[in-house]
């Protein structure tokens, strides 16, 4: 195993989904990854409460586009407003043209935005765009 998937086994992971199914699955593809530290939110205003409530703040969050309460672009907007340094992920059950927004969304907002993924996440791709943190 080399260094960088060394240090990325200790990485904090938040994951923000409305789908609860989403969520663990994603989940479950870290946990074989060797990511442990894991919290799991439903829907953006909990996953804000739980960014909020964990110190030090995650290396990494993997949200969902669409959601009913906070999507995951309002989501952006408020880890800027909080000078989130962290990496973000964004995925999506909504295609190519959806995900290409959210990255230009993203980027504007100043994020350490890593990319976007497609739902059903694959594990490979996800592991493709954690080792760019």
């Amino acid at each position: 195993m080399n260094t960088s998937l060394q240090q990325e086994k200790n990485l904090k992971v938040i994951i923000i989904d409305d789908d609860d199914f989403q969520t663990e699955f994603v989940s479950d593809l870290l946990i074989e990854l060797g990511l442990t530290q894991i919290v799991m939110a439903n829907g953006g205003k909990s996953g804000l409460a739980a960014f909020d409530a964990t110190e030090p703040k995650p290396d990494l969050l993997i949200c969902d586009i669409q959601m009913p309460d906070i999507d995951g672009f309002e989501f952006i907007k408020a880890l800027s407003e909080r000078n989130y340094s962290g990496g973000v992920i964004l995925m999506s059950g909504q295609g190519a043209r959806v995900l290409y927004s959210a990255s230009l969304v993203a980027q504007l907002s100043r994020q350490n935005f890593l990319g976007t993924i497609e739902k059903p996440v694959q594990k490979e791709a996800l592991m493709n765009i954690i080792a760019k943190l």
